[in-house]
């Protein structure tokens, strides 16, 4: 009898993970197709029958980041980033020693930040940072770690001084930040993805505003002849396209 319960626990477990795998697969089908509410819905399928899998809250943190893109107004926006930082949290809780759970906290942080107000976005900049720099140290050769790494130098040198004195409330002193650091950075991400379109992108980005116009429009030039990938592809080429008309 004994063996017999045995067996149809471990019969059930076996089912639940199938059914778990499937409903990841379709989530990851529907991602490839820049389907994001589909997506969300298979990975939440898949979270029913495994509540505590980092790997699938990552990717349903992933895709409220996705969503509050195309979300029709500011207060939807914040909604879904929020739910996409608190989603990313809980995978990062749970996993914390996973490169791609910390460097999905400051993936969210900065989209949760471009929607929130001042003091917020500058206080989401510090977990960007410190998420960011754990994934790299996690996993030295982290392209997408570098590239959040360069894009937080380029907000905090951009910002402008009243934003400044706010940041060194927050900071408790301004942080080191440049546009060289941030070129380096970029760099690196772009040096070992360099059919990304999203790195050429925002390097070319970087060239711009160190004034270094003959980088600048290369990186820009090249992003736009690479394949999307993901949605922030779309709107980092759109970027690309607003920073050459300033060449």
């Amino acid at each position: 009898m004994r063996f017999l319960l045995g067996a149809f626990v471990a019969l059930a477990a076996a089912s639940t993970l199938h059914a778990s795998a499937e409903w990841i697969e379709q989530g990851d089908s529907f991602e490839r197709q820049f389907k994001s509410a589909e997506a969300l819905a298979a990975y939440q399928k898949a979270l029913a029958e495994n509540p505590d899998d980092p790997v699938i809250l990552r990717k349903i943190a992933k895709q409220y980041v996705e969503l509050a893109l195309d979300a029709p107004g500011k207060a939807e926006k914040l909604r879904l980033a929020q739910q996409g930082y608190d989603t990313a949290l809980k995978a990062k809780k749970l996993d914390p020693n996973n490169p791609e759970g910390r460097l999905t906290v400051a993936v969210a942080a900065a989209r949760l930040g471009f929607y929130s107000d001042a003091k917020t976005k500058l206080e989401l900049s510090k977990v960007v940072k410190q998420e960011a720099s754990e994934a790299i140290r996690l996993q030295p050769g982290y392209a997408l770690g570098w590239h959040m790494l360069g894009r937080w130098n380029y907000e905090i040198a951009s910002l402008n001084p009243l934003l400044k004195k706010l940041a060194e409330v927050i900071y408790g002193k301004m942080p080191p930040a440049s546009y060289e650091e941030a070129v380096r950075c970029l760099g690196k991400a772009a040096q070992l993805e360099p059919d990304n379109a999203l790195f050429q992108a925002e390097l070319g980005r970087g060239y711009l505003a160190l004034e270094k116009k003959d980088e600048a429009r290369r990186a820009l030039e090249k992003s736009l002849t690479l394949p999307r990938r993901t949605k922030d592809d779309g709107e980092a080429q759109a970027r690309a396209k607003a920073a050459l008309r300033e060449l």
